[in-house]
């Protein structure tokens, strides 16, 4: 529009015929080249008649111009100068504000003989000139009509193409979020003629950064453009775009089938939309999670329908990935739950309110603590206690994970160290997030507390996670060298359900491996797992590292993973986690009961 505008000012200048416009105010607000010249100079926007004329004709000029205000068009003689008369066509004009004001043209100019006295031939004369200059006129308009219009039409056109070009994502050829957007406006305009439902929804790559560390990006972009285009392929959708990183929206007519008949169908499609992709000679096998929210069942305003699709994609992950969820309003509000406990984190950690809890960690041979795991646990004013996975997520989802740990950290060093000094317990256990175990200098912070604090770092033992290692192998493999160079032991937690990298365990300082919890629970329901502990066991050997089940909450637990070489245990059939007070007395009371 912009550039159309500057066109169509461009055809004004060509004409010979001076072309201005006033406000309300009577100010000139434009002219063209012609008018310039007229009067001579450019330093009128803004001004009024009073500028250049005297009072007398500006009175005049304002007479005719409150009638053009008025709604009246008008064509008027004019003296505009010592002996200079003007022929002008006035017209109401709406400006961009909603305000009056008005255009006019001087069709014809003429300058009075002196020697004559009256001036009864000057109004026939300007009449004459416009008649006669009329053919020109035409001919001129018409030409540089005609020209404006190849220009806007060449306007157009690019305009259309930049912005198709705006709206594409340049990695898949889908539409980007700008795209969508669009055509979800566009759908809720049709739906209320129509009163047709449709359905929004929000799709990913389960674990895509791991394909992209494993693959490669331009696997990993591979399976981006196959997947946005088997979504394209599904039946009932009209439109389809890349909305960020690993995540696709979507756009679906929905068939009245009932809520179970479409998250079936809702299933199939993510089933069809996540089959292996095939890279050169390699098969990537892919999964995906997907929630949808319908219009207008859920929502009519654009922003909410995205935002419920966006909350049923993040239960679906968290039921476990490679699922669908349909919207519905109970997970609003437990969406609402999460965002002001996402919200109260960083005050509840300034304030203490998430404390450390202890669970005492046995040696199978002689059944005697040998060291404790420091635990968060928060109770919520609002919520109660918060579930101890919930709570790792969300600080991980807000960056809050190393504050909450170094917060726990300071807080389990004061209250464990009478227990390392007095010999109820050899170690503390402390688990670290991804994100400090990759800062820089992480280690030589935790080293410089311990001294601090009077705590030999053998009496310390920290626990990764795999994804620590797998997301950012080298800056984790410093940190932990430093650390075990010290004396830190170095365990691995919940081993033997993510994606191990032998060849990077084999290169990291490990001193111990802890098997999942899921794996102990599923002992006596699967006999393969009791060969896979066993497995892992050998593998431990060949490592030398030794390996602490946890999760152990019966006897036959208990028994199977002794027979089977673990040296450590922990769980509930021993202590569940407990506040310092608590776990103070039951090491006291655990020692006399051994002894």
């Amino acid at each position: 529009m912009i550039v159309a505008l500057e066109h169509l000012r461009q055809v004004f200048d060509a004409l010979p015929y001076p072309i201005f416009a006033k406000n309300a105010k009577h100010q000139w607000i434009y002219g063209n080249t012609a008018f310039e010249h007229l009067i001579g100079t450019k330093d009128y926007i803004g001004k009024d008649d009073t500028a250049y004329f005297p009072m007398e004709q500006v009175k005049v000029f304002r007479t005719q111009d409150r009638r053009v205000f008025g709604s009246e068009e008008s064509l008027n003689e004019e003296e505009i100068g010592e002996g200079l008369f003007a022929l002008t066509r006035k017209m109401p004009l709406t400006l961009p504000d909603g305000s009056v004001g008005l255009v006019a043209i001087i069709l014809a100019t003429l300058k009075s003989d002196k020697n004559r006295t009256d001036r009864s031939w000057i109004s026939e004369a300007l009449k004459r000139e416009p008649a006669a200059q009329a053919e020109h006129l035409e001919s001129t308009w018409s030409q540089r009509t005609e020209e404006l219009q190849k220009r806007l039409n060449a306007v157009e056109s690019m305009h259309s193409s930049t912005l198709q070009i705006a709206r594409t994502d340049t990695a898949t050829g889908l539409m980007n979020r700008l795209g969508f957007d669009a055509e979800l406006e566009k759908a809720i305009h049709a739906a209320k003629e129509t009163g047709k439902p449709f359905g929004v929804a929000f799709i990913d790559v389960d674990r895509f950064k791991q394909i992209n560390d494993r693959f490669g990006h331009a696997a990993g972009d591979k399976v981006l453009t196959a997947v946005g285009r088997r979504l394209n392929e599904l039946p009932d959708v009209f439109a389809v775009a890349r909305w960020g990183g690993d995540e696709f929206a979507l756009l679906t007519e929905l068939p009245n089938i009932g809520q179970e008949a479409l998250r079936q169908g809702f299933e199939e499609a993510r089933q069809y939309a996540f089959r292996p992709v095939k890279d050169h000679n390699r098969r990537i096998n892919i999964s995906g999670s997907a929630g949808m929210s319908v219009y207008p069942d859920d929502a009519t305003d654009p922003e909410e329908l995205m935002r419920y699709a966006d909350i049923a994609l993040i239960q679906a992950k968290q039921s476990g990935r490679g699922r669908v969820v349909l919207f519905d309003h109970k997970l609003n509000e437990a969406e609402k739950r999460r965002t002001q406990i996402m919200r109260d984190l960083p005050e509840a950690i300034t304030n203490g309110e998430i404390v450390p809890y202890y669970q005492p960690i046995i040696c199978t041979s002689k059944r005697l603590v040998r060291g404790v795991e420091a635990l968060a646990r928060w109770t919520h004013k609002d919520f109660g206690p918060i579930d101890p996975a919930e709570l790792f997520e969300l600080a991980h989802m807000c960056t809050m994970a190393g504050d909450l740990d170094k917060h726990l950290r300071g807080k389990a060093f004061e209250q464990v160290k009478p227990w390392l000094d007095n010999g109820l317990i050899n170690y503390l256990s402390l688990n670290i997030s991804p994100q400090d175990i990759a800062c820089e200098d992480f280690a030589t912070k935790l080293l410089g507390r311990l001294a601090a604090m009077a705590i030999s770092p053998e009496q310390i033992c920290v626990e990764i996670l795999e994804s620590a290692i797998v997301g950012d192998l080298e800056s984790a493999q410093a940190n932990l060298e430093q650390l075990s160079s010290a004396g830190v032991q170095i365990a691995l937690d919940d081993y033997g359900t993510g994606f191990s990298n032998l060849r990077a365990l084999l290169d990291l300082p490990l001193d111990k491996l802890k098997l999942d919890q899921s794996l102990v629970r599923a002992l006596g329901a699967n006999n393969k797992v009791a060969n896979l502990l066993t497995s892992i066991m050998e593998l431990a050997k060949a490592m030398n590292v030794r390996v602490v089940a946890e999760g152990i909450e019966t006897r036959l637990q208990s028994t199977f993973v002794t027979s089977i070489g673990c040296d450590l245990m922990q769980g509930y059939l021993f202590s569940q986690p407990l506040p310092y007070a608590q776990m103070d007395a039951w090491l006291f009371e655990y020692r006399e009961k051994v002894a």
